[in-house]
């Protein structure tokens, strides 16, 4: 019998992206750089993570001493990797949170998980896995599931909805009785603009499917070729692929997400 094999919207997406980044990372699982960006781009959502945190808890304390001390603990954890613009970068992202917090207090009252993890069997072959950054019930009761972008450019973004059907999936998974999930990309850069869009019952059951046409895949790979694209610029394996060295540029001062990792 086959093992199962466990997947996540980064994993899926690194082999679709690049199969000989895949073979790096989840098969020889070599070591991976602290690229600047993602560091920023946990910083944050670790900030976010321990404001809503806190509310959800019941915390009554004001939006901006909340804020502050959430900052505080998410500098604790990564003072050594921050340098002072990302920390200045941050702090103006969650300033302008707060800004916006005040006007629309909805924005904290109707969030009721943050950071849920994942981890279930799709089936004998499959084990799905992940977290979902912020998951809310908007005023007409549907269920809004979230994923938090430091991305500058967001372009990448556009009509590419597969990570946020999946977090649809894990919240049809748990209650089978949802007709729809609405879902975002919400991008701290851009004044935490929403990127949104809803899935109906029928069209979130399709993405079993997709996953396990992925599992057949992976476990029918061999090859493991390389796929050049701009990408390279920022993969951790460079230096070992000749075809992704030959295809990156020379990049500096990019803090924002550049794909689903």
């Amino acid at each position: 019998m086959t093992e199962q094999l466990r997947l996540s919207v980064s994993k899926t997406k690194t082999f679709i992206d690049c199969k000989k980044k895949f073979e790096f990372n989840y098969i020889q699982k070599l070591p991976k750089k602290d690229w600047d960006f993602h560091i920023f781009g946990k910083f944050c959502h670790k900030v976010l993570e321990e404001f809503h945190q806190a509310y959800v808890e019941g915390c009554t304390a004001p939006y901006n001493i909340t804020m502050g001390e959430s900052y505080k603990k998410a500098l604790i954890e990564y003072k050594d990797k921050m340098t002072a613009d990302m920390k200045k970068d941050c702090w103006a992202i969650i300033n302008k949170y707060l800004y916006l917090v005040t006007k629309d207090k909805n924005l904290v009252t109707s969030v009721i998980g943050v950071e849920k993890k994942f981890d279930f069997a799709v089936n004998e072959k499959l084990v799905l896995n992940g977290m979902i950054d912020k998951i809310q019930i908007d005023d007409d009761g549907v269920i809004h599931v979230a994923d938090y972008k430091t991305t500058k450019n967001k372009k990448y973004l556009k009509d590419d909805w597969f990570q946020l059907l999946t977090y649809a999936y894990v919240i049809l998974n748990e209650d089978p009785k949802v007709k729809k999930v609405r879902a975002s990309y919400i991008l701290l850069r851009h004044d935490f603009e929403y990127l949104t869009t809803e899935f109906k019952a029928s069209e979130i059951r399709k993405v079993k499917d997709k996953y396990l046409g992925y599992v057949e895949q992976i476990n029918s790979e061999t090859e493991f070729a390389p796929n050049p694209t701009m990408l390279c610029n920022y993969c951790d394996f460079q230096n070992l692929c000749p075809a992704g060295k030959t295809k990156a540029l020379d990049s500096s001062n990019i803090y924002g997400e550049v794909n689903w990792t």
